[in-house]
């Protein structure tokens, strides 16, 4: 996975393997995110389906969100996943309810860029 918080508070997930940093690199993105002490929305697309991670990632990540959980659940409003195909959306929508009870924030499901900006915008106010 790749941040790009280019436009910030909306915040882009680029999940194509071809353009993952490595863990530690996107963690301390993050935690640059929550540093900042604003409130933001992430913003993503592509499929979930890029392996199990290490044991080794896994905890360095489960960690990291044990240790930020305050900022977190103050800070991400959510991240919204565009998918336009029916059955990704289903898929999804079944991967939120997991999601949202590890992370703290709610995954809501979108169709477009348009819809995800449009509920970002909602979110933030």
């Amino acid at each position: 996975m790749r941040v790009d918080s280019t436009h910030f508070p909306l915040v882009r997930l680029d999940h194509a393997p071809e353009n993952a940093d490595n863990t530690e690199t996107v963690l301390a993105d993050m935690s640059a995110l929550l540093a900042r002490e604003q409130p933001f929305v992430y913003i993503a697309s592509g499929g979930f389906d890029q392996g199990e991670p290490d044991i080794d990632e896994r905890r360095l990540v489960a960690s990291w969100m044990k240790a930020n959980k305050p900022a977190i659940v103050k800070l991400i409003k959510a991240h919204l996943h565009i998918t336009a195909n029916d059955e990704e959306q289903r898929n999804a929508e079944a991967f939120s309810r997991f999601f949202e009870n590890f992370w703290g924030y709610p995954m809501l499901i979108v169709s477009n860029t348009a819809e995800a900006e449009a509920k970002a915008s909602e979110l933030l106010r």
